[in-house]
């Protein structure tokens, strides 16, 4: 995860990574059970849990220290580093038509709000450039403007 510079109010900044944690917690295959399972396994197992009720995710800020990398995002920090609550992102719905929905989904990498900026990560731009276009091509595959 790419990491970003936070401001307050008070206009003091730290840099951190965005964490999306599962609130019911971790569940890992092992090789067996994971070969066991169709290839579209999770997101059979989504739609079964949505219909039992929301699927909450708690999202942290794991902070940066004094010497962590921030500009390269396959450097790892220590896990020891703390974490903020940032918010929740809560699924309570599985739209009708799914697949086509995702074709109209463009990510961008850059934060486009008051207090998160991108680091200095040289990968941020081209992503941010390029993702639009191809959500473009993606739409017009599936004949949507």
């Amino acid at each position: 995860m790419s990491a970003f510079k936070f401001t307050n109010a008070d206009g003091a900044s730290r840099y951190g990574r965005n964490r999306v944690l599962p609130a019911a917690g971790n569940a890992y295959l092992s090789e067996t059970e994971a070969a066991a399972r169709s290839p579209n396994f999770l997101f059979d197992e989504i739609k079964e849990r949505v219909a039992r009720g929301p699927v909450r995710f708690r999202v942290a800020v794991q902070l940066a220290d004094e010497g962590d990398t921030i500009d390269d995002a396959t450097v790892r920090w220590a896990e020891e580093r703390p974490q903020r609550a940032f918010g929740e992102i809560s699924l309570r719905e599985i739209v009708a038509n799914n697949a086509g929905e995702q074709q109209c989904i463009i990510f961008d990498p850059i934060p486009r709000v008051d207090g998160i900026e991108a680091s200095t990560n040289p990968l941020f731009e081209p992503r941010a450039n390029i993702y639009p276009m191809s959500g473009g091509r993606r739409r017009a595959a599936g004949g949507r403007p």
